[in-house]
């Protein structure tokens, strides 16, 4: 008989030179979180598969077996086997089984506990650390979250789970929110921006409150709105932490005050933004620290936000500087934490930024790769953003440049291939 998963993962990991605390580390979840994979008692959630299969060195065939609870058949039963793994299930009838079984009547009657509410909080943070997943996917797993969280939260007795669960429902909204902008859908994005801030305001978590203040920010600049913007930016000062999450807020408004022409007030925030770095190394901030990822607002983060804002107001050089600082920066993380969609935006503003300055040949070298991101990752935000290069394109003095010319249908090219849409 084979081996049950148990020893079969355990194997594995031990073979490529994991003990159970590095392979946590490494994808950012619990040691007890993998413990329970060893048991068969759990299984990685989809965003968290690829990571791991990239740690044990697997393919995601592998990886399936690897995990797979059932002891194989015998000789003569592999091969009914074998067919019966050719067998292609539909989605929907994988996505209705999850659903099914999330919330089976047996486990909707039983005692909460607090590993279930420790466990959503951990599958929370490794959905809000992924660099690798498109944004429908993004969706759809803090959409399934947030279900459970919910289902828990109508049996929760305990005040101190009912806050965890607000918290766990705040910030899968909130990232429902950041992907469904991404997809494209700005009106569905600004209420689930104000339903996350809801269940923040519920669990009494300033940074989150912060957070998703930043984010109705952000939406109103990108619909060209940065008056709103700025009333989002009086609301959210006074409720935010020291810190990173003033430090976040005014990098934002820093991109309001581009968009309505005010260049000393776009220097004054981000003067005031460093004192607040500064603060935020004493001070570190509980949310970008438990959790990171999207709710972290680092150097890279940083420096480019203020590109984007030097960008609006017309300043090439300082936009360029900014650009390249933030893409140094993330050059420094691991291949496997380095976030696709900031660095694509980064670049397309880099090249937008030589263009600027007359320089077509960093322009080219900047768009590089970003020419041939995956249609499924161009998101509105580099959809966005790639429009300015093909506007800056349009104009003197590139209309009679061939070099140029070639550039702009390269990326008017880019811009016709949509993005997928979310589908229910």
């Amino acid at each position: 008989m084979a081996l049950r998963r148990r020893q079969r993962l355990a194997l594995r990991r031990k073979a490529v030179g994991h003990t159970q605390e590095s392979l946590a580390e490494k994808l950012g979840v619990d040691r007890t979180t993998v413990v329970r994979w060893e048991r068969g008692e759990s299984a990685p959630q989809p965003w968290v598969r690829l990571g791991l299969a990239e740690a044990l060195q697997a393919t995601a065939d592998q990886l399936d077996e690897l995990l797979c609870d059932v002891e194989e058949a015998e000789p003569s039963q592999q091969t009914t086997s074998r067919t019966s793994r050719g067998v292609i299930a539909s989605p929907r009838l994988v996505s209705e089984a999850a659903d099914s079984l999330a919330n089976d009547p047996l486990l909707l009657t039983a005692p909460i506990s607090h590993d279930s509410v420790e466990s959503l909080q951990d599958d929370m943070a490794v959905l809000a650390r992924t660099v690798s997943m498109a944004a429908f996917e993004v969706f759809t797993s803090a959409r399934r979250l947030c279900g459970e969280a919910r289902t828990l939260a109508e049996r929760a007795r305990r005040p101190r789970d009912l806050a965890d669960l607000y918290v766990v429902i705040g910030q899968g909204t909130a990232l429902m929110a950041s992907t469904a902008f991404d997809l494209g859908y700005w009106n569905e994005s600004a209420a689930l921006a104000r339903t996350a801030n809801q269940y923040a305001d519920l669990a009494g978590q300033a940074s989150l409150v912060a957070w998703t203040l930043g984010l109705q920010m952000t939406l109103a600049n990108w619909r060209n709105e940065p008056d709103a913007a700025l009333a989002y930016f009086a609301k959210a000062m006074p409720l935010a932490p020291d810190g990173e999450p003033k430090l976040r807020l005014r990098h934002i408004a820093s991109r309001s005050y581009a968009l309505l022409g005010n260049s000393p007030s776009l220097k004054e925030a981000l003067q005031a933004a460093r004192e607040d770095r500064d603060l935020a190394a004493k001070r570190p901030d509980d949310l970008s620290v438990s959790f990171g990822g999207e709710f972290a607002f680092g150097p890279a983060r940083a420096a480019a936000c203020a590109a984007a804002a030097w960008l609006e107001i017309g300043d090439g050089e300082e936009a360029a500087k900014c650009a390249q600082e933030a893409l140094n920066a993330y050059n420094q993380l691991p291949p496997a934490r380095r976030p696709y969609s900031q660095i694509n935006g980064i670049k397309i503003d880099l090249a937008a930024a030589h263009l600027g300055m007359g320089d077509r040949d960093g322009a080219i070298q900047a768009l590089g790769n970003v020419l041939t991101l995956p249609t499924e990752k161009r998101n509105t935000s580099l959809t966005g953003r790639m429009r300015r290069v093909r506007h800056l394109l349009s104009g003197w003095p590139w209309t009679h440049d061939h070099d140029a010319r070639q550039l702009a249908e390269q990326v008017s090219g880019w811009l016709t291939k949509k993005s997928p849409v979310l589908i229910n």
